[in-house]
């Protein structure tokens, strides 16, 4: 308990001081780069526009952008929900089945692996072909990004399992599927909950792609409107907006994976 909330309050400083160190850097960018004023936003726009009314548009106040930038959040996150349970299930079932089956998986590994090299841009609109528009292309869109990762992860986390603890289970009875419960799933939580670190944020990107290409929802369809209507302050606070929920995604699965592995990882109950 003690190590997990040790490594939940490391975590949370260190996304802190980079989020600070970001926004310095970022400023300290668009003025050595004399970046327009009109297009190049600072952090302190960006705070204006979800937090302060600006007289030249009384119709249009802080709250209404807040409120306008939550609903399209509400969407992404829906969609990028889709693509994650899809993407992690998948994943996790077909490393099971490699786990098991050596054979299987030296057979279409390699396929798998020559599909993770095929731009996601370019299968995009073969899925939307295949499927129409709906959740089932979101979830495949947003469920490759997630896929591919986190299988290979698990299929090494799975590989990695001593000889001398499958050696053990045998003889005591134990069969592969025994195996697989009690040594190489809890070997193998590390591998997946570093994947998933990856898979959060990597859903969300798939999931604005998905909206950019094929809808008129989301945030991702919210970077093109505000594009087209040259509406910059927007267009930044989207970057930064689905930048801060990124990274509190991505922390709420570090604090998960130190509060599982503590519990039930390889060295639980060591530290």
């Amino acid at each position: 308990m003690a190590y997990a909330l040790r490594r939940i309050g490391v975590t949370v400083l260190t996304i802190a001081a980079s989020l600070v160190i970001f926004g310095l850097l970022w400023q300290l960018a668009l003025t050595l780069m004399h970046v327009n004023s009109y297009v190049g936003k600072t952090p302190l726009d960006v705070w204006d526009y979800l937090f302060v009314d600006n007289p030249m548009t009384p119709d249009q106040t802080a709250a209404d952008n807040r409120a306008h930038l939550f609903g399209l959040l509400w969407v992404t996150l829906g969609h990028a929900a889709l693509g994650f349970v899809f993407g992690v299930g998948a994943s996790v079932v077909v490393a099971i089945v490699f786990a098991l089956a050596r054979p299987i998986e030296f057979m279409f590994m390699p396929i798998a692996m020559l599909l993770r090299t095929v731009p996601l841009l370019a299968m995009a609109p073969v899925i939307y072909l295949v499927f129409g528009n709906g959740a089932v292309t979101a979830a495949f869109i947003g469920g490759v990004v997630v896929f591919f990762p986190l299988l290979v992860n698990l299929a090494l986390g799975f590989r990695s399992v001593g000889a001398q603890a499958v050696d053990l289970v045998r003889v005591y009875g134990g069969s592969s599927w025994t195996v697989m419960r009690k040594v190489a799933i809890p070997t193998a939580l590390p591998h997946f909950f570093a994947s998933m670190r990856i898979a959060v944020p990597g859903a969300i990107t798939g999931a604005m792609l998905y909206e950019w290409l094929f809808t008129f929802q989301g945030l991702g369809a919210g970077i093109v409107t505000a594009k087209s209507q040259s509406d910059y302050p927007q267009l930044w606070t989207i970057v930064v907006f689905i930048t801060v929920v990124s990274i509190v995604l991505y922390t709420i699965a570090t604090i998960v994976e130190a509060a599982v592995l503590a519990k039930w990882g390889p060295d639980a109950g060591r530290r």
